[in-house]
């Protein structure tokens, strides 16, 4: 592939492709090491894409199977937590830390929708097509996404409650 095209998706995608893998890995070094995976998969792919939303899909769906086979590998199992504080970067710097912290706690598919919907802006029948799943799935996935979040974030804040007083 045409340098020219790859330096220009990072420009316009690189943000978002950090955001979701650090989202998935919760680490780092981990998001970074996705992110240039996802590029050099970039650079050597060999196809054309039918549109820039084609490319985006295309490179988020890298990024979050890389992700998965990172956080899923027996070394980073075996390493254990070794969390560094390390907070997906905020696309607006509207959400706070303890809402990504928790939405980092949700499992696999609702873990992605609520990332894709509510912090990319991304529409159902875009996930859908993003993640392999019929559009019904991806709209009961964040349902059940937001749920599981406002019981972390409810029992998060009974926690602090009783810390405080």
């Amino acid at each position: 592939m045409d340098e020219t095209i790859v330096e220009s998706a990072i420009r316009d995608y690189g943000n978002t492709v950090l955001r979701v893998a650090a989202s998935v890995t919760g680490n780092k070094a981990d998001a970074e090491d996705v992110f240039s995976d996802v590029f050099f998969g970039l650079y050597k792919h060999n196809g054309s894409f039918a549109s820039p939303q084609h490319m985006k899909a295309w490179l988020i769906r890298v990024a979050i199977n890389r992700a998965k086979n990172i956080k899923g590998s027996f070394w980073n199992k075996k390493r254990g937590a070794l969390h560094d504080g390390f907070a997906a970067p905020e696309k607006n710097g509207d959400a706070s830390d303890e809402v990504l912290a928790a939405m980092r706690r949700l499992k696999g598919a609702q873990r992605a929708v609520v990332y894709l919907h509510y912090y990319e802006g991304w529409i159902f029948k875009e996930i859908a097509a993003v993640l392999h799943m019929r559009e019904g799935s991806v709209r009961s996935a964040a349902a059940r996404g937001r749920e599981a979040l406002k019981e972390l974030l409810e029992k998060e804040k009974e926690r602090v409650y009783y810390v405080e007083i």
